[in-house]
C-alpha cells in the first residue's frame, strides 16, 4: 500500500514566504473591514443618541418655557401683582441664575 500511495512534495522556501505574505494580507484586509465596520456602528449610535438628546432637549425647553409661564402667573394671582410685575420678578430671577451659571463657567476655566 505504502508504494501506491503518491508522494507529497514538500514546499519551497519560496512558496512558504509567498503564503505568509498572503495570510499577512488577508489579516490586514480583515482587519480594516472590521475597523471600517467598527466605524460605521458607532456613527449609526451617534446619529441615534443625538437625535434622542435633540428631542429631549427640545421637549425640555418647551416644559421650561411653560413652567416659567405659570409661575409668572401664580405671583400674579397669589401676591395680586399686576402682570407685567410677575413677568419683571421671574426674569431678573431667571436672568441672576443665568449670570451665576456663566459666572460659575467663567471662574473654572
Amino acid at each position: 500500500m505504502l508504494r501506491d500511495a503518491r508522494r507529497i512534495p514538500k514546499p519551497s522556501l519560496l512558496s512558504l514566504a509567498r503564503g505568509i505574505v498572503d495570510d499577512a494580507k488577508q489579516l490586514v484586509i480583515g482587519q480594516y473591514e472590521f475597523r471600517k465596520y467598527q466605524t460605521l456602528r458607532q456613527i449609526a449610535k451617534a446619529k441615534l443618541v443625538a437625535i434622542w438628546t435633540g428631542t429631549g432637549i427640545a421637549f425640555a425647553g418647551i416644559g421650561t418655557i411653560l413652567i416659567t409661564l405659570m409661575v409668572v402667573h401664580l405671583l400674579h394671582d397669589i401676591f395680586n401683582l399686576p402682570l407685567w410685575g410677575s413677568y419683571g420678578i421671574v426674569g431678573i430671577v431667571l436672568i441672576a441664575a443665568g449670570g451665576g451659571c456663566l459666572y460659575g463657567a467663567k471662574t473654572r476655566l
